[in-house]
Order: structure tokens, then C-alpha cells, then sequence
């Protein structure tokens, strides 16, 4: 990585006050796919097959940089133990979805607060790993 590339990366980290290791890989990925595929359009039928591409190895997320009080922590883990807690249910969600550590699932019974599940920097943050 670049000197340049660098210092971004500290700025937006900076400025977000929150990990933005996750999206950063997400566009890098993205911005790979769009541009193979658009040599691949425009080589035409000279182009070469796709390489058959391995399983990438899953890659350990870094635990958060922020503090977590407490009894965040306790209501990760409760999640992580399998209670569906709601947005009702947790006064502090907002917070959890800001920090990355959780995402929202309409609620099954098709009405009702949204769904609280954990991501992968949810997982980490209490340092374990999904169950399946």
C-alpha cells in the first residue's frame, strides 16, 4: 500500500470513528469484479477461461477498536447465545448498528421491531465465532 493510501485509510478510520476495514475490502473486491469483467467483455471470444479460484481462506476480523462498556458486551453475547432480540428490546441498538456490530432482520412475523443479529465484528468483539 501506498504512503498516500495510508494515510486515507487513518483519516477515514479518524473522521468515521469506527472500523472501515470491512467496506474498504467490500469496494476493493467490487472494483476487482467490475473491472475483469469489463476486460473480459471487451477481449471478446480470444479471451482465456476464468481460472477455477479456490476457496478464499477465511480471514480472522480484528476486534474493534472502540471500547464497549460492559453491558454491551453482555447483550452481544446473549445474541450470540441465541437470544432474537429486537430493537425494542435493546435501548441501545443504534449504537450496536453504528459500530458495525450488529445488523437488522425484518422481524419474522412480518410486523413488528427489527431483528438484531450479529456481525462478524459483533462476533469478534466478544471473542467468539458463528456457530455455523
Amino acid at each position: 500500500m501506498t504512503d498516500a493510501t495510508n494515510r486515507l485509510h487513518a483519516l477515514l478510520d479518524a473522521y468515521l470513528r469506527c472500523p472501515v476495514e470491512a467496506a474498504r475490502t467490500e469496494l476493493e473486491q467490487a472494483l476487482r469484479g467490475y473491472q475483469t469483467d469489463w476486460i473480459r467483455t471487451r477481449a471478446g471470444a480470444d479471451a482465456p477461461p476464468l481460472p477455477v479460484a479456490a476457496a478464499p481462506a477465511a480471514k480472522p476480523v480484528a476486534k474493534p477498536r472502540f471500547p464497549i462498556a460492559a453491558a454491551d458486551i453482555d447483550v452481544l453475547k446473549r445474541l450470540a447465545d441465541g437470544w432474537t432480540g429486537t430493537t425494542a428490546d435493546v435501548t441501545r441498538w443504534a449504537w450496536f448498528e453504528n459500530r458495525e456490530l450488529v445488523s437488522l432482520e425484518p422481524n419474522a412475523a412480518g410486523e413488528g421491531p427489527e431483528l438484531l443479529r450479529l456481525t462478524p465484528l459483533g462476533w469478534a468483539a466478544i471473542g467468539r465465532t458463528p456457530a455455523g
